[in-house]
């Protein structure tokens, strides 16, 4: 089921982030708030329900399976509070400074994620392409977008 999570959590960040770059020109602050509510709110909140509700498959899905899973849990619990905040901000009909700093806060975990899980596929003896693909190249990149729309969001007045 994490697995399934998992997806639709790549599949509506990556729409959010289409829209984003669709509205980008047109409507800044339409592509502002797709973005944020995409890729923090909706993304965060998954996060939240793959790590701490189906934890026993996430952990089995990431291979760091274990009988202690309060890191799970830890790293959920930190999802739901960017996703929160990411659909109050939108919801609230808050600036775009506010927005921006959602968006680069979530940015700057999501990086980290992505070094450890890079970490964990260079120094694991068995080399998982899904780690390297999914869970670093591709949050890098997903982080990177993430950090260009929260810059621009601060550009705009």
């Amino acid at each position: 089921m994490a697995g399934i999570i998992g997806y639709v959590g790549m599949m509506v960040g990556s729409i959010g982030i289409f829209f984003g770059f669709y509205y980008l020109l047109s409507n800044p602050g339409t592509s502002l708030r797709l973005v944020t509510l995409a890729t923090v709110g909706i993304v965060g909140i998954l996060g939240f329900v793959r790590h701490v509700i189906f934890y026993k498959s996430d952990a089995k899905r990431l291979g760091w399976e274990t009988d202690r899973p309060d890191w799970m849990f830890e790293v959920g619990f930190a999802n739901l509070a960017f996703g929160v905040m990411g659909v109050f901000s939108v919801i609230g009909n808050q600036v775009p400074n506010t927005q921006a700093v959602i968006l680069l806060g979530y940015a700057i975990y999501l990086l980290q994620a992505a070094a450890l899980h890079g970490f964990r596929y260079f120094t694991d003896t068995r080399k998982s392409p899904a780690r390297l693909w999914r869970s670093c190249i591709a949050t890098l990149l997903y982080a990177g977008m993430m950090a260009f729309f929260a810059m621009r969001a601060l550009t705009l007045r």
